[in-house]
C-alpha cells in the first residue's frame, strides 16, 4: 500500500509540473461554437428601414455588450436622427444597438443592448507568428462564413495597431472576430488590401476600450463628433510627441542630408521618374510616408497622413528662366485629394523667405480646418531653395486631421535637421 501511494503521490506531481497539451479545433468547430454570437451590424434608414451599410460584430465584455468597427457605424455619428444600428442573428433575431464608446485611432466601436444576447467571447494574446488563424464575418450579405488564414504578425509601420493576416476579408467581414486554434480571439476583423492580404486589430485594444472608466455621453451629433475630435487630437499628439522625442535617421540627395523615415511607421521610397534621353535635365525624388491612416467618416474618408517629399533638379542645358519656369512648376502647393468647402475650410497660408542649412528657401505654411470637427486641421509646409542657377530643390510636408499648434515642434526640427554638404 505504501509502494502504490508512493506511486500516486509521483504520478500526480508529474501531471501538475508537465504543460497542458492544449486541444487544438478546426475551423468547422470554431463555427459552430460561435455562430450565435457573432451578429451582421446594420446601419438603417429610420424612414425607409432599409440598410445603408453593414458590417459584422460579436458579443464581447460581458452579455449586453457588442464590438464591431467604427467604419461599420460611422454614418450614425453625421445623422444620428436618421439612421441607427440594429443587429442580425444567425436565427434571424434582431435588435436595436446603441452606442456606448469609441475608439476611434483603432477603428472600434463598443456597442449595447437592452437584452442580453448571450455569451461574452473570450479573448487570448497573439499567437507565434505562422500559427494559424480564423476570421468570422458576413461577407457581401451572404451570410456567415470563416476565413482560414495564418498569423503575420503585428506590423510596426502601423504603430503596432494592426495584424498581418494571410486570409481573405471582404467587405462586410469588417467588425467580425478573428480567432486562435483555441477558439479564443486574438483580435478584430478591420481592412483588406486584397490578394489575401488583411489586417486585424489586435485584441488589447478591445480590451481598453471595454475597461475603460470614463465614457462620455454620446446621443447627439454635437456630442460625437466632439468626442471623436478629442479623441483623434489626443492620439496624433502622442503620435508626434513619439516622433520629435528621438533621434531621426539620416538619408543623401545630391548635395543634402535629409531626415529619413523620422519614425517606425514611416517608410521612404525613391519616387523619380524615369528620365527620357532627350531631357534637359535630371530630377531625383524621394517619398516618405505613414500608413496610419484613421478613418474618419465618409465625406472625409481617412486623416492621419503624414508625409513628405524631396525634389532636386539640375541642368546644364536650360538657361536661368526656362530653368526658373521648370522649378515653379514642378513645386507642389496643394494636398492631393479633393475635399468639399463644406468639410473643409480654404486653406490659410503664410510665406517668408527663410534660411535652411545656409540656404535661402521661399516658405510656405498652409493650414485648413475641418468645418465640423473642432480643433482638427491639415497642415501643408513647403520649401523651395533659391539662389541657384542651375540647381533647386524643394520639400513638401502635409500633415491630415492633427492638432495644428502640435506640429510646429516637429516641423522646426525637421528642418534644422537638414543639412547641406557643397
Amino acid at each position: 500500500m505504501r509502494l502504490l501511494a508512493a506511486f500516486s503521490a509521483v504520478l500526480l506531481w508529474l501531471m501538475m509540473c508537465l504543460p497542458t497539451q492544449v486541444l487544438a479545433l478546426n475551423s468547422k468547430t470554431i463555427f459552430q461554437l460561435n455562430e450565435n454570437r457573432v451578429f451582421q451590424i446594420r446601419v438603417l434608414n429610420r424612414e425607409t428601414g432599409k440598410k445603408s451599410s453593414i458590417g459584422s460584430g460579436f458579443i464581447y465584455g460581458d452579455s449586453h455588450q457588442v464590438i464591431t468597427n467604427y467604419h461599420v457605424i460611422g454614418q450614425i455619428i453625421q445623422e444620428p436622427g436618421r439612421f441607427y444600428i440594429s443587429y442580425l442573428a444567425k436565427d434571424g433575431t434582431e435588435g436595436e444597438l446603441r452606442i456606448q464608446a469609441l475608439d476611434v485611432a483603432h477603428d472600434l466601436a463598443l456597442l449595447i443592448s437592452d437584452q442580453s444576447l448571450g455569451k461574452p467571447i473570450q479573448s487570448t494574446t497573439l499567437p507565434p507568428r505562422g500559427a494559424p488563424v480564423f476570421a468570422m464575418g458576413n461577407p457581401l450579405d451572404l451570410g456567415l462564413t470563416i476565413a482560414v488564414g495564418t498569423n503575420g504578425g503585428i506590423l510596426n509601420q502601423t504603430d503596432d495597431s494592426r495584424i498581418l493576416f494571410s486570409g481573405s476579408l471582404n467587405p462586410g467581414m469588417s467588425g467580425g472576430p478573428t480567432f486562435d486554434e483555441t477558439g479564443k480571439i486574438i483580435g478584430i476583423n478591420v481592412a483588406t488590401a486584397r490578394n489575401d492580404i488583411s489586417f486585424i486589430v489586435p485584441s488589447r485594444f478591445l480590451n481598453e476600450l471595454i475597461n475603460s472608466d470614463s465614457w462620455p455621453a454620446l446621443e447627439t451629433e454635437a456630442q460625437f463628433k466632439t468626442e471623436v475630435s478629442r479623441q483623434l487630437i489626443e492620439y496624433e499628439d502622442q503620435y508626434i510627441e513619439k516622433i520629435t522625442a528621438h533621434d531621426w535617421p539620416d538619408i543623401e540627395l545630391r548635395k543634402l542630408k535629409l531626415p529619413g523615415a523620422i519614425s517606425p511607421t514611416i517608410r521612404c521610397w525613391d519616387n523619380s521618374k524615369k528620365l527620357n534621353i532627350n531631357k534637359l535635365y535630371n530630377r531625383f525624388q524621394i517619398r516618405c510616408a505613414n500608413q496610419n491612416n484613421v478613418y474618419l467618416d465618409e465625406t472625409s474618408q481617412f486623416v492621419g497622413d503624414l508625409s513628405y517629399e524631396y525634389y532636386w533638379l539640375e541642368s546644364d542645358q536650360l538657361d536661368r528662366l526656362r530653368f526658373y519656369n521648370l522649378y515653379e512648376k514642378l513645386n507642389k502647393d496643394q494636398i492631393n485629394g479633393r475635399v468639399s468647402k463644406e468639410v473643409v475650410s480654404n486653406f490659410n497660408c503664410q510665406t517668408w523667405f527663410v534660411e535652411i542649412a545656409r540656404q535661402e528657401f521661399k516658405s510656405s505654411l498652409c493650414r485648413r480646418d475641418y468645418v465640423e470637427y473642432q480643433g482638427l486641421s491639415d497642415v501643408l509646409f513647403t520649401a523651395a531653395m533659391t539662389g541657384h542657377k542651375q540647381q533647386g530643390f524643394f520639400i513638401t510636408l502635409t500633415m491630415t486631421g492633427v492638432k495644428y499648434q502640435s506640429t510646429l515642434p516637429l516641423l522646426k526640427k525637421f528642418l534644422e535637421s537638414i543639412e547641406w554638404n557643397p
